[in-house]
């Protein structure tokens, strides 16, 4: 009965070895024929992204500078409007956290209660999903 056995879906192994983190820092990949400037979209202590509206070729070395750090790496793929960079030696963790500490996430108000009536009874539909 070996047609009709179901198959078991294997998950797909994740590529990389180490955790990577989102950040938005301004970067700069200094190169041989020329520097890239744009912006750090995740790092990890083995590589980085790179947004740049003119990426480099894949296999291209060059220095990473970002918060006045810098680290020599490889593009390892490079798209339209990034570029992945793997390091030559890993970052420093302590690197790696301080920029992502420095990640600015705006806030806001919740709502402008300015704008909340006050004194009205909720809707019949609040009321009775609010007792379910």
């Amino acid at each position: 009965m070996g047609l009709f056995r179901r198959k078991q879906a294997i998950a797909p192994q994740e590529r990389r070895a180490t955790a990577r983190y989102a950040v938005d820092c301004p970067a700069t990949l200094k190169m041989l024929g020329g520097d890239r400037v744009g912006r750090l979209s995740d790092l990890s202590d083995a590589g980085a992204r790179l947004e740049t509206s003119n990426p480099p070729a894949e296999g291209v070395s060059g220095l990473l500078s970002w918060n006045g750090h810098e680290h020599f790496g490889k593009i390892v793929w490079a798209n339209d409007k990034s570029c992945g960079i793997i390091f030559e030696r890993p970052v420093p963790m302590h690197v790696v956290e301080e920029t992502v500490e420095q990640v600015e996430v705006q806030t806001g108000p919740v709502a402008n209660f300015g704008k909340i009536p006050l004194g009205q009874k909720r809707s019949r539909r609040a009321s009775l999903v609010s007792d379910a």
